[in-house]
């Protein structure tokens, strides 16, 4: 299982999206809340802190998994992407489906494939806008 776990469904005193982080001796996994209240009145101030820390077994753990109260949080690694790469390769396809307009609308309406031609070449425009921002 993963080394974290999200609450999707409400138990006990935990809450939807409360996080459970798996021990460093990998027995348990822990969710720890920390919340503090403060409230100035006229008399006097109010402050209060609530701290808590929740523990459930492994084998337990993997029951709610498969109950549907937690989920497995797999760390995806994102890649970097260039805006401008990005604005070039939508650029060329609106262009594309511009070009194919009457093969793929064939049948429909022509206030469809206007619709579409508009909405297209709007986009086009905006991309090509932005291209030139480049420094």
């Amino acid at each position: 299982m993963a080394n974290t776990l999200r609450v999707i469904s409400s138990f006990f005193a935990v809450e939807i999206g409360d996080i459970f982080e798996l021990s460093s001796d990998g027995t348990r996994y822990i969710s720890k809340r920390n919340e503090e209240f403060h409230k100035a009145g006229d008399a006097n101030d109010v402050n209060a802190s609530y701290n808590a820390e929740y523990s459930i077994s492994v084998p337990y753990a993997e029951q709610l998994v498969k109950e549907g109260y937690l989920e497995e949080v797999n760390p995806t690694k994102k890649n970097f992407v260039n805006v401008f790469d990005e604005i070039e390769n939508l650029s060329k396809k609106f262009k594309e489906e511009l070009d194919n307009i009457d093969l793929d609308l064939a049948g429909e309406p022509q206030c469809v494939k206007v619709e579409k031609t508009t909405v297209l070449t709007n986009l086009i425009t905006v991309l090509d806008h932005l291209k030139t921002l480049r420094k």
